[in-house]
């Protein structure tokens, strides 16, 4: 799962500047959900809205808390390996504390990614970027290194990387070797 990029503002000002400044990069509107006090019913009604942002319900709720205290939010569902990106414009924003707790990641339990967590494996998508050979995968401008460099994105299966191709054939390799049906 891709973690959205969640923010809260002082002011509902604040936090609309903070979404023009996101849009100013190319998101689509769609990707972007901003909650203000005007927006609040109740605080179920509020932490469930929030929680259709792709935001964890534990954590809805406590951002609902602060939407009903008059403080705003931006919840921002960036395309895969432009996470960082975004996060740096709603940062310039001005955020403040959400009173939501950092996670903890290292043998905390996460309920977007349970089997890492069972097994005490990192995540994927942890908020860094890859390096592939010493040299970032993704860029800040959002382009991969592939784009930037005039690469194709995908190799053919026939290309090896010492004597191992680079991509496999299997897309679900473990999934296959336990016989678990795939997610979709």
């Amino acid at each position: 799962m891709i973690y959205p990029q969640v923010r809260m503002y002082a002011t509902a000002e604040q936090a609309q500047a903070a979404v023009a400044s996101v849009a100013g990069y190319g998101l689509a509107p769609d990707c972007i959900t901003l909650v203000t006090p005007a927006t609040a019913a109740t605080a179920a009604g509020l932490a469930d809205a929030i929680a259709r942002a792709k935001v964890l319900k534990a954590d809805a709720k406590i951002y609902a808390q602060g939407v009903l205290a008059g403080k705003a939010l931006v919840v921002v569902d960036a395309p895969f390996g432009t996470g960082s990106i975004y996060a740096d414009v709603l940062d310039a924003a001005g955020p403040v504390d959400s009173g939501v707790p950092e996670p903890y990641w290292e043998s905390g339990w996460d309920d977007a990614a349970p089997f890492s967590s069972a097994l005490s494996l990192p995540v994927i998508s942890k908020p860094s970027p890859y390096l592939f050979m010493g040299l970032p995968a993704l860029l800040r401008s959002g382009r991969t290194t592939c784009a930037a460099l005039g690469l194709p994105e995908l190799a053919s299966s026939d290309m090896a990387v010492f004597g191992s191709p680079k991509l496999s054939r299997n897309p679900a390799p473990f999934s296959g070797l336990l016989h678990l049906p795939l997610l979709r």
